[in-house]
């Protein structure tokens, strides 16, 4: 499976830590708000991972960290594989998923191959597919892989990115129904870009953002707003 694209140096991706970022191509959703719409849903531009790795090794002392991000990186065949030959390297891992394959992040886990995992939780549990821009979604596959992060994850953060569209009228009960036990959460703001794979959303303003943080916050010791 095709890695559709590298950010060689980030500051953002993996909070204290210096990372470069790997975007793995498939992806199982449609979120209309994805900015990385243009790579899912193309199949040109790929690199090839012994490229990845021979760049990895000019960078060892000089970043701390790799992600794989994406898409949705645990549709990757030989992730396991991949992440073993980063980490042989000496680099931390973190993993962004969107929790439809918790067999793969168990195994991940089990492995000790991740450091880190942040997981996408769209919405609240009647929301969900349409935020995902799917008709349908094994919700036993999303909250079992929650379940594995907070009890087998050595650090991980939720996050939600915050669409006016989507989450404007947040069942707050409902989605921590999902959640319920985490210790962080992250409400992002929605940037429009050219990349998203549906036009015209809307981010939802400061003021409210920060009233759906102070109530998440009453059940969730960590609620932080980040782009705003």
């Amino acid at each position: 499976m095709p890695i559709a694209g590298i950010d060689k140096l980030s500051l953002l991706d993996y909070e204290d830590q210096v990372s470069c970022v790997l975007f793995i191509r498939e992806c199982n959703f449609r979120c209309p708000f994805c900015h990385n719409g243009e790579s899912v849903l193309s199949s040109s531009n790929s690199i090839d991972f012994e490229e990845i790795l021979e760049f990895l090794k000019t960078r060892t002392g000089l970043i701390d960290a790799v992600v794989f991000s994406g898409g949705e990186p645990t549709l990757e065949e030989d992730l396991e594989v991949k992440i073993r030959k980063v980490k042989q390297l000496g680099f931390l891992i973190k993993l962004d998923t969107n929790g439809t394959r918790p067999e793969v992040l168990e195994k991940l886990l089990k492995e000790g191959l991740i450091d880190y995992v942040a997981m996408d939780i769209k919405n609240s549990p009647s929301l969900y597919a349409e935020t995902c821009g799917v008709k349908s979604i094994n919700l036993g596959h999303i909250k079992r892989s929650i379940d594995l992060i907070i009890k087998q994850a050595p650090d991980y953060e939720f996050r939600t990115t915050l669409v006016k569209e989507f989450h404007e009228h947040m069942d707050i009960e409902s989605y921590l129904s999902l959640i319920r036990g985490a210790k962080r959460l992250f409400l992002q703001k929605f940037v429009d870009s050219k990349g998203c794979i549906k036009k015209g959303l809307h981010e939802i303003d400061i003021k409210e953002a920060d009233k759906l943080r102070s109530n998440l916050a009453k059940e969730i010791p960590e609620v932080h707003l980040r782009g705003y």
